[in-house]
C-alpha cells in the first residue's frame, strides 16, 4: 500500500513541481520554504536531461528541457512529504558545491557520496540509497563464473586488470578507488584521464581504450542499457574496501552547513521512505534510462 501511495503522489508532485518552478519565474532567491535543488542532469541514472514532460520529469530551470532520474523521484517524495515546491537547477558537478555555499541552490540531490573531504564543506542527510561496487566491462572480458552470488576477489581483480587500463568520471568516489586500490599497488595497471561523464567513460570502455570503469552497481547497471550487446557488468567482492571508502557507496544530500533546519526536516522524511521503495524507484530509473540511451 505505501508503494501505491508514493506513486500517486510522484505523478502528481510533477504537476506541483512545474507550476512551483514558473511562480518562482526563474528567482535566484533561495530560502527552505522551497527546494531548490542542484544536479547535472546527465548522471545516469540518477538524474539525465530529457526534452519531453512526463510523469516523471520535472522542469529545469530557465530552460525548455526536463529532468528525470532516481534523484527526480526523491525530489517529488520529498516535495510531498515537507508540502514544499521544487525548482532544479542545471549545474555541472564541479560546481554543485560552490553553488551551495553561494547561496544558488540550498540541496545537492546528485548522487553525491558524503566523503570525509566534502563533508569538510557541506553537511549530508543520511543516505537516500546505499549501494554495492562494480565495474563496467566489455563482456568477453568478464571471467567465467563472476555473479553477484560469485563476485571476485580483490587478489582476482589485480591479476585481471594487471597491465590494462581503468578510467571514470571526473570528481567522484570511483575515480579515487582507481588510485589507492589498484595502480598505486600494481604499476602496470594504468589510470587513465577521468572523463566528464559516466557515459563517455562507458564508451571510452565500448571502444576498447580502457578496460573497465568502476562505478556504483546502478551506475553500471544504466551503463550496460546504453549497450548491452557489448556491455557487461563485474561483481566485486568489496571487503577490501576500507571503511571511510564504502561511505562513497552512499549517496546523499548536501546541505550548506549551518542550515540545521533544512538538514533535520531532509533526514525526518527521508526516515519515512522505506528501502523496499527507495530500490524499487532505483530500479523503474535504471529502466527508464535504458529507453533514454536507446
Amino acid at each position: 500500500m505505501r508503494k501505491n501511495l508514493l506513486r500517486s503522489g510522484i505523478v502528481a508532485m510533477s504537476f506541483i513541481g512545474a507550476i512551483s518552478v514558473a511562480s518562482c519565474g526563474g528567482s535566484s532567491e533561495v530560502n527552505n520554504d522551497t527546494l531548490v535543488i542542484g544536479m547535472e542532469c546527465q548522471y545516469q541514472p540518477f538524474n539525465w536531461t530529457v526534452t519531453k514532460e512526463s510523469e516523471y520529469t520535472l522542469p529545469i530551470d530557465n530552460s525548455n528541457e526536463f529532468v528525470d532520474g532516481y534523484d527526480i523521484q526523491v525530489a517529488k517524495y520529498l516535495s510531498e512529504d515537507l508540502n514544499k515546491p521544487v525548482i532544479i537547477k542545471r549545474i555541472v558537478w564541479d560546481s554543485l558545491i560552490p553553488s551551495l555555499q553561494n547561496n544558488e541552490i540550498n540541496m545537492v540531490l546528485a548522487g553525491m557520496s558524503s566523503t570525509a573531504e566534502r563533508r569538510e564543506a557541506i553537511d549530508f542527510t543520511d543516505p537516500y540509497l546505499t549501494s554495492d561496487l562494480a565495474f563496467l566491462i566489455k563482456k568477453e572480458n568478464i571471467p567465467e563464473g563472476n555473479s553477484e552470488s560469485n563476485p571476485a576477489t580483490y587478489e582476482e581483480l589485480l591479476e585481471l586488470f594487471a597491465g590494462q587500463s581503468l578510467i571514470c568520471q571526473r570528481g567522484v568516489v570511483g575515480d579515487d578507488y582507481i588510485d589507492i586500490y589498484f595502480s598505486s599497488v600494481d604499476s602496470s595497471i594504468r589510470h587513465n584521464d577521468p572523463l566528464a561523464t559516466y557515459p563517455l567513460a562507458a564508451q571510452d570502455v565500448s571502444l576498447g581504450t580502457s578496460f573497465a570503469m568502476p562505478a556504483e552497481l546502478p551506475v553500471c547497471e544504466a551503463m550496460v542499457n546504453i549497450d548491452p550487446d557489448d556491455l557487461g557488468i563485474l561483481y566485486v567482492d568489496q571487503s577490501f574496501l576500507k571503511a571511510e571508502d564504502l561511505e562513497g557507496l552512499s549517496v546523499s544530500i548536501g546541505i550548506k552547513k549551518g542550515n540545521e533546519e533544512l538538514l533535520n526536516e531532509l533526514n525526518d522524511s527521508l526516515s519515512r521512505l522505506d528501502d523496499a521503495t527507495r530500490g524499487q524507484l532505483m530500479g523503474e530509473a535504471a529502466q527508464r534510462s535504458a529507453s533514454n540511451a536507446a
